[in-house]
């Protein structure tokens, strides 16, 4: 049996592993990461990376390398039938990076892990985790690697990043009720001919159902249109003509889609863990909150669990309290993931309704909100995920480089 000893096992290296990982790094603490994959994702997942997050990797020294390789846009634009209603402003949000960013979650797991391994960490891939046991002196995390060989790692504290299907959350017992939507999303990356403009990311809610358009890197779009799903059936992957119809159905008469190059069809859930660990382990990212994409928060919630826990873990490694620790760290972060959950819940709810007195209703409550600057100046700083007052406070800090 391999049997590894260190200061922290972080198990899953997705964004939220991959930035808890290089925070313990730049503290000096000692990590075995492990993970289930052999490289980033493939399929498409996380677009967007929000102003809150973006500052996460700013500290960290990624965050110009994710600069160069994405679109950045400065406002949400909220039209029905091509009619603007209302602006979402994020250069009013107080940040050194009043925009978000559009780039594909594989290029960003890509950056972070080239970054973690200049630095000479490796990432155990193929270690499938099947047990995670704590006792007085600290964890011990037991599976399988690649070869079917069993191993062990011992140490002090665990971080659990291993996603929605955490083998730690369910080591640690730990519930994690959710709810599926009646309505799913289809997802295409698209080549356009008579789209709006570049500049900006267009939300479009209709009687049929919304649509999100962003530009990406490379000159293409990224749809995000919904569907009925009743029963929380996923829908199959749109072909080009379900795709044109879907903007016709839009409002979208002049924009035609030229090539579809790739799509898929997504469930929506929302959940929060009934807590964000136990002991001396710590959830992060999708193994404590998931939520529909509306606003494109999840992995960056993440980021920040990971940013927030790395340093939680370092101040332990320095002598801090293992247990009021880490008991400040679940207390800061169930507090802004619930709202993050809350918040995305209500907009899925928002724009998911069809019928057409509430489509009148809402496209009036657009209109009256873009005439009321301050509504959207409040959720662009929502929806940029930047959130170190309240939710940090208390926090601790990664040390300066």
């Amino acid at each position: 049996m391999n049997i590894h000893e260190t200061f922290v096992c972080i198990v899953g290296a997705g964004p939220a592993g991959l930035v808890t990982a290089l925070g313990l790094a730049r503290a000096g603490v000692p990590f075995v990461l492990l993970d289930d994959g052999d490289g980033p994702v493939k399929e498409s997942r996380g677009l967007v990376v929000h102003a809150g997050a973006l500052e996460v990797l700013d500290e960290l020294g990624v965050a110009a390398e994710l600069l160069e390789r994405g679109t950045r846009v400065g406002t949400f634009r909220v039209a029905v039938r091509g009619h603007a209603l209302m602006h979402i402003p994020l250069g009013t949000v107080p940040t050194a990076f009043p925009y978000f960013l559009i780039v594909a979650q594989a290029v960003t797991e890509s950056v972070l892990r080239d970054r973690l391994a200049a630095q000479g960490h490796a990432i155990l891939s193929g270690h499938r985790v099947t047990g995670v046991r704590q006792d007085g002196d600290g964890c011990e995390v037991t599976g399988k690697d690649a070869q079917g060989r069993p191993f062990a790692v011992r140490a002090r504290c665990v971080a659990g990043a291993d996603g929605l299907h955490s083998t730690v959350r369910e080591q640690l017992g730990i519930g994690f009720p959710q709810h599926t939507y009646d309505t799913a999303f289809l997802t295409a990356d698209v080549e356009l001919t008579g789209g709006p403009d570049r500049a900006l990311a267009h939300i479009t809610p209709s009687r049929h159902g919304l649509l999100f358009m962003a530009p990406m890197p490379g000159g293409g779009w990224r749809l995000i249109i919904s569907v009925r799903s009743p029963g929380g059936r996923r829908p199959q992957p749109p072909a080009l003509s379900e795709v044109q119809a879907h903007l016709r159905r839009r409002g979208l008469p002049h924009a035609t889609v030229t090539t579809v190059h790739k799509s898929a069809g997504v469930l929506l859930h929302h959940g929060l863990a009934d807590d964000f660990g136990r002991g001396l382990v710590a959830l992060a990212g999708d193994a404590a909150h998931v939520h529909s994409p509306a606003g494109g928060m999840g992995m960056n919630t993440g980021i920040q669990d990971a940013c927030d826990l790395a340093a939680t873990l370092a101040a332990v490694h320095g002598g801090a309290d293992a247990d009021t620790m880490l008991a400040g760290y679940r207390r800061r972060r169930m507090a802004a993931a619930g709202q993050v959950v809350g918040f995305t819940d209500r907009l899925m709810r928002l724009v998911s309704l069809d019928t057409m007195a509430v489509h009148v209703v809402r496209t009036a409550a657009f209109a009256l909100a873009g005439l009321v600057p301050a509504i959207g100046r409040r959720a662009a700083l929502m929806v940029s995920c930047v959130t170190r007052t309240p939710a940090w406070t208390g926090a601790p800090r990664l040390p300066a480089p």
